[in-house]
């Protein structure tokens, strides 16, 4: 009897201490640290952009999102005294089908490049940012571009402005390198006291049965705590509304994950969407990342979630209540209120 309760306990230790399955990191070689990750697909090539050297931007190539090989520098400044020769990252890659553009973040402000080929070598389009510093309507800071082109051909542009506080903007497109005429939409503004904690950034669309879903990252990229979260709409330039069960991938202690997040999304080779995003590699405050890929999932009522086990959610959770099958511990939040954080006015949108 004692040793049937003694197997009995041991087998629940095993049991209550097993920790969700992200996966192993990325095996980036020359990539010992990795950060905001954008995977581009290409004629049957992924091409994955990451922040690592803060200098210029490097390149990893995939055929199935596993296996990567380093294929060099695409981008850096073309001397130290240009506008754009500090604090460099966030790169995204896009392509009109013929050419290829590199919008990136650098001395917080948004510049655009150009290239034949996704390995570059990219060319500054112009000596001054695309956004931010009285560019692009905006005259402040602006970090973190992202480019989404709805299925009627139409390119939105978003990126994160600060005054004071980071804020998600929109504006549409009007070609690669241009923009709409007026100032960015504000589409959300940071909580204070919630998960977010003054920080929204890192914004990533994806349709999804005729919506749009804002993906974006708060708190702080240095932090154990920074997360991930989604806004949803009916245009790409809202009006949103934030789920009510954010952040969908935070930290996880029993796992080893630390502040995950600045993800972007990309369709595997089986047809599968994958969420690519970083984490940090140990809790302590630090600029130290890797790159992780896991599946992003939709429920049959529209709810997004990281799916560890496949994508097999088939209820609605009230947010309130754990979910073990989401990414993340909601104990890691901090507490409501929920209030937001500035006005239209300062949100660093606009002038």
């Amino acid at each position: 009897m004692k040793r049937l309760l003694w197997v009995v306990l041991v087998s629940w230790v095993f049991v209550t201490a097993a920790a969700a399955d992200y996966g192993p990191p990325l095996q980036l070689p020359n990539g010992e640290t990795a950060a905001d990750p954008m995977v581009l697909s290409a004629d049957g090539v992924y091409y994955l952009y990451v922040t690592s050297s803060y200098v210029d931007f490097e390149c990893w190539t995939s055929t199935d999102l596993v296996e990567w090989s380093y294929a060099g520098v695409v981008w850096e400044p073309k001397s130290p005294d240009v506008w754009n020769n500090v604090d460099i990252w966030a790169p995204e890659v896009h392509t009109d089908g013929r050419r290829f553009y590199l919008y990136y973040a650098a001395s917080q402000e948004i510049g655009v490049a150009v290239a034949d080929s996704p390995l570059g070598p990219f060319e500054d389009v112009a000596d001054h940012p695309f956004v931010g510093l009285g560019y692009g309507n905006v005259a402040g800071q602006a970090i973190d571009a992202h480019v989404f082109q709805d299925e009627d051909g139409k390119r939105f542009f978003y990126f994160a402005g600060y005054r004071p506080f980071s804020t998600l903007c929109g504006m549409e497109m009007t070609g690669m390198t241009t923009l709409a005429e007026g100032t960015p939409e504000t589409l959300v503004k940071p909580g204070i006291f919630n998960w977010e904690l003054f920080t929204v950034e890192a914004p990533w669309m994806v349709k999804h049965d005729g919506r749009y879903y804002l993906m974006y990252s708060g708190w702080g990229a240095n932090m154990p705590f920074y997360a991930v979260g989604y806004a949803v709409a009916d245009n790409p330039l809202g009006p949103f509304t934030e789920y009510e069960g954010n952040p969908i991938l935070q930290m996880d202690e029993a796992a080893g994950i630390w502040g995950p997040g600045h993800n972007c999304a990309v369709t595997a080779p089986d047809g599968s969407l994958k969420i690519v995003y970083h984490t940090k590699q140990q809790p302590s405050i630090g600029w130290d990342r890797e790159i992780r890929v896991n599946d992003l999932c939709f429920t049959a009522s529209g709810r997004m979630y990281v799916g560890l086990d496949g994508c097999d959610q088939q209820d609605e959770p009230d947010p309130s209540d754990d979910d073990d099958t989401d990414a993340g511990d909601d104990d890691a939040n901090p507490p409501e209120p929920d209030d937001r954080a500035g006005d239209d006015d300062d949100s660093g949108c606009g002038d």
